[in-house]
């Protein structure tokens, strides 16, 4: 009954304290088996056909103890890529350039086998660690945009926004 209560409290909280624009295409979704709560930004296509790329796609996450008891230290922000060939290249670097700057961050990557129905193509999902206060940066930014090996990719104004919304997220004081 009191697991029912503090969750209930929590929940209205949420409801309260944060506009809700501020959720418009997140989600916020709590395990109970692990107690942690992940606060996602839902994927969001970069661009279409673009050199050896036949999409790319964004999406940002972050995960909090189920009480919100503290903000994230990290950030994972995850692309998305189908590649039009039959392998990937294990040597891409990839830089996130915020406002002129490139910047660098440790990734997780792995491949999506036969991402479109029909064709040869392989896919590839990448999961970057970003520290919260660089996250908070890239919230800010005038000009955002990602650079796979020599293809960059502009983030356009909604993009951005929905990042900058991300930000006002994590850096909330938490709740608990």
């Amino acid at each position: 009954m009191s697991r029912f209560l503090i969750t209930t409290l929590i929940v209205s909280l949420l409801v309260v304290v944060i506009p809700q624009d501020e959720l418009k295409g997140i989600d916020n979704v709590l395990d109970e088996n692990t107690k942690v709560r992940t606060l996602r930004l839902r994927s969001i296509p970069i661009s279409g056909p673009k050199d050896r790329y036949h999409s790319l796609a964004f999406s940002i996450y972050a995960l909090y103890r189920a009480d919100w008891a503290e903000r994230p230290d990290i950030v994972n922000f995850e692309l998305v890529s189908v590649v039009k060939a039959r392998k990937l290249n294990t040597d891409l670097y990839v830089v996130f350039v915020v406002d002129g700057k490139e910047l660098h961050f440790s990734s997780n990557r792995s491949a999506i086998r036969r991402p479109v129905p029909g064709k040869p193509w392989i896919g590839e999902r990448m999961v970057f660690r970003i520290p919260r206060e660089q996250f908070l940066k890239m919230g800010g930014a005038k000009t955002f945009s990602v650079k796979l090996g020599d293809v960059t990719f502009d983030f356009d104004d909604e993009m951005r926004a929905a990042i900058n919304r991300m930000t006002s997220l994590v850096s909330m004081s938490p709740l608990a």
